[in-house]
């Protein structure tokens, strides 16, 4: 190992003084920095940073009062099923955006043991519509079919389409349906530890692979086109 970098840069060559290879030096000096920034700028632009940690379950931050779902989360939350589901993109868009972001904006009404609080999400809501599987049921079917389906969220959904807004704000047309089960759904925060550690780790990588390029360069080429150490040559 010490033989290998033992007069690893060929003083005794004089580099500096041969243009190709200054010039070899410059092309290698921007190729390494142009691709440390196209790895990280990728990474962002493929919205893969930050990078998080499940800091709950969504399911722990519901309590006996109703509320809706986005303010179960602080705005600097996320929430999803796995770590995977809040990255990526496509066309330019977020998937995140179209999945549990979207979510957050939606009314979901949550609370521990849902079920016993229909009444009370009918009276927030006015709507008095209940669907179970694939039609509408009376209340008390509601409230078993949600027991079955574990309890979670509970949507208020459009019932019939919406032409006007005499239409949008009657609650006639809309109706309550099981939303979601919130076990299985936990909540992400930022993460600085894993964010560091993931831009540092193509930035390693690539630091590898330019230093194997360095030793091909002076080990093998120069050793090709030179042999070994020049001895008539002064080395400084």
């Amino acid at each position: 190992m010490i033989m290998i970098f033992k007069n690893f840069f060929r003083k005794d060559l004089h580099l500096m003084n041969r243009w190709w290879h200054r010039l070899f030096f410059v092309v290698f000096i921007i190729t390494y920095i142009l691709t440390v920034t196209f790895t990280i700028s990728s990474m962002v632009d493929d919205y893969q940073l930050p990078k998080y940690k499940k800091v709950d379950m969504l399911s722990d931050r519901m309590t006996n009062k109703v509320q809706l779902i986005g303010n179960l989360v602080e705005s600097s939350e996320k929430i999803a099923v796995y770590e995977h589901n809040l990255y990526g993109s496509y066309l330019g868009d977020n998937f995140y955006d179209k999945n549990g972001g979207w979510l957050l904006e939606q009314q979901y009404y949550c609370a521990n043991n849902i079920s016993d609080h229909i009444e009370e999400i009918s009276q927030i809501t006015g709507v008095r519509n209940y669907k179970g599987n694939s039609e509408l049921v009376s209340l008390d079917e509601f409230r078993l079919y949600l027991r079955r389906q574990a309890d979670g969220c509970v949507e208020r959904l459009k019932l019939n389409p919406v032409k006007s807004f005499a239409d949008f704000s009657n609650p006639a047309n809309y109706t309550l349906v099981w939303g979601l089960g919130a076990d299985s759904m936990a909540v992400w925060q930022i993460s600085i530890l894993k964010t560091v550690f993931a831009v540092l780790l193509p930035i390693l990588f690539t630091t590898i692979g330019f230093a194997l390029l360095l030793v091909i360069y002076y080990k093998i080429f120069l050793f090709i086109v030179f042999g070994r150490k020049n001895t008539d040559l002064h080395t400084s």
